[in-house]
């Protein structure tokens, strides 16, 4: 069975030959190649290079294309990233672009294939998917609507103004997400699927309440629609944190695919899930990946399994991987699949 067999037989819950490895590797994969995040996410040669030597060592069951994953829309809107060639940092945003309502009529959409670094990610996804695509699902990383507002209006401002100026935030989520849709399309239409990731959205950073008012409504009448439309078959919405008080908002998303990160209530998931007949990943705890040992990691690898197993449509993660987290231990998470 390929690893695109594996996966898609989840997605179908299908119950596959094993539990499919997804770890979550964004700037960890510059580590691999001695290249630093900086580095990689503005190098077409150097990121393939680092994907490709991901595939080879952790022989994952997916492939996201991506490192610094909320900056990319932010920047090819306006939005100013500090790199930091030197160093292992990930690049950031310095400001936001939002102060108020007059500001939004100065966004701009951006265009895909000439703005900022999308061409860059564009076309390593594409290039990825002629030649390992047969094989293995490669993925676009997309920034979620709320995610990219708290970039462009600042993370703080952005949760007041949700609280305060409910409008000011319905409009710019609408406009975040006509960004994600259009990035989405341009990913699609290369060949590659796509994977949201949002975890500005996740409690206590925003209510539940909050989240199904002002969050639940762009995703499930704006973005998946509209990615469906432009050819996605799968559509993983990524959302850290302890999200048990809002699954029933994510389950309504019409995500295809959720997330129960470490501190969320995984037999609440598997229940939900199974009921709504909507795979979803588990995560092991980033810390625990980063501090180890590898005997531990296998442990909790294997509790969690063993939990879910019976539900075939379940995969098998981790919270992200810091740049500096020793190898052997992310192998030790994929030695207990098998």
């Amino acid at each position: 069975m390929t690893k695109r067999e594996r996966v898609e037989r989840v997605y179908r819950l299908q119950p596959p030959d094993r539990i499919p490895f997804v770890p979550a590797i964004y700037e960890h994969k510059a580590r691999l190649i001695g290249r630093t995040p900086s580095e990689v996410c503005r190098d077409a040669g150097l990121l393939r290079a680092a994907l490709e030597r991901e595939l080879a060592l952790y022989d994952p069951d997916m492939l996201v294309v991506g490192v610094d994953v909320y900056n990319v829309e932010a920047e090819a809107i306006g939005c100013t990233v500090r790199y930091f060639d030197d160093s292992a940092a990930v690049p950031a945003i310095t400001q936001p672009l939002v102060a108020g309502p007059d500001d939004l009529n100065k966004l701009r959409l951006p265009d895909p294939h000439s703005d900022g670094r999308m061409p860059l990610f564009l076309d390593v996804a594409g290039g990825m998917v002629r030649d390992y695509g047969q094989h293995i699902i490669i993925r676009g990383a997309l920034t979620g609507p709320y995610s990219l507002a708290a970039e462009l209006l600042g993370p703080e401002q952005l949760a007041m103004a949700a609280m305060e100026e409910p409008e000011l935030v319905r409009k710019l989520l609408v406009f975040a997400a006509e960004v994600t849709v259009r990035f989405g399309a341009a990913l699609l239409a290369r060949g590659a699927e796509v994977i949201l990731f949002d975890s500005r959205a996740a409690p206590p950073l925003i209510s539940p309440r909050l989240f199904r008012d002002l969050v639940l409504p762009v995703y499930r009448d704006q973005v998946i629609p509209q990615l469906k439309a432009a050819g996605a078959r799968y559509l993983p919405l990524i959302i850290g944190g302890d999200t048990t008080r809002i699954l029933d908002s994510l389950l309504a998303t019409g995500a295809t695919q959720l997330l129960c990160d470490a501190p969320a209530d995984l037999d609440a998931f598997k229940r939900a899930c199974a009921a709504a007949g909507v795979p979803f990943r588990a995560n092991v705890d980033a810390r625990l990946i980063h501090r180890g040992p590898p005997e531990a990691i296998r442990r909790e690898a294997l509790r969690i399994a063993g939990q879910c197993r019976d539900f075939p449509g379940f995969l098998l993660g981790c919270g992200i991987v810091a740049y500096d987290c020793p190898p052997e231990h992310v192998l030790a998470l994929r030695e207990a699949l098998g």
